[in-house]
């Protein structure tokens, strides 16, 4: 008779990485989790922006049309946001070193995965499941290092770092779509 651990629910690897007692492999798992969901978002992008190009392009525009392209145009910026905050979490992710910056680097990326998690809910609900389960995953591993470094978390300190990052993420994002489709009103 084998006998299974108490913390592995099933044996889909995700499950044991997010039960594992270390935190490498949980960053790890995060990491793919990120990539997934960004590789997932550029591919909505792409796809978006190809059709958008071709409306943009389009010698008459009723007002049928502009309707179109100025919804598809604002689903394609929501998915820039997105795809840029999320770029935000992954490098925070890279950045980190030691378990003592674990707590400081990670903490601004739960409220980053909380608020793309919530406004990509309608346009793509195909990420909702990863999003939730990344942001329980940094969470366990923020509070995990603390605990393991014996730091202190600052959740103030790490909303306003959160803040900052978002809208660094939003100016990019802005910046990208406003060169790209310099005469719509974006209002």
């Amino acid at each position: 008779m084998i006998t299974q651990s108490k913390w592995v629910i099933e044996d889909d690897a995700g499950n044991q990485i997010i039960r594992t007692s270390t935190i490498k492999p949980r960053i790890d798992y995060a990491v793919q989790i990120v990539d997934k969901a960004l590789e997932i978002l550029s591919q909505r992008r792409l796809d978006l922006d190809r059709s958008n190009l071709e409306l943009y392009k389009e010698k008459e525009k009723d007002n049928k049309t502009m309707k179109i392209l100025e919804n598809q145009v604002k689903s394609e910026l929501e998915i820039s946001y997105a795809i840029e905050s999320l770029r935000q979490v992954r490098r925070s992710l890279d950045s980190v070193v030691g378990l003592g910056n674990v707590s400081t680097v990670l903490s601004p990326t739960i409220s980053i995965v909380r608020t793309i998690r919530a406004k990509m809910l309608l346009s793509m609900p195909v990420l909702d499941f990863q999003l939730g389960e990344l942001s329980l995953l940094l969470g366990g591993v923020i509070i995990d290092a603390a605990h393991l470094a014996s730091s202190n978390l600052d959740f103030r300190r790490a909303n306003e770092a959160s803040t900052v990052l978002l809208d660094e993420a939003k100016l990019i994002a802005d910046s990208k779509i406003y060169k790209q489709f310099p005469n719509l009103d974006f209002q």
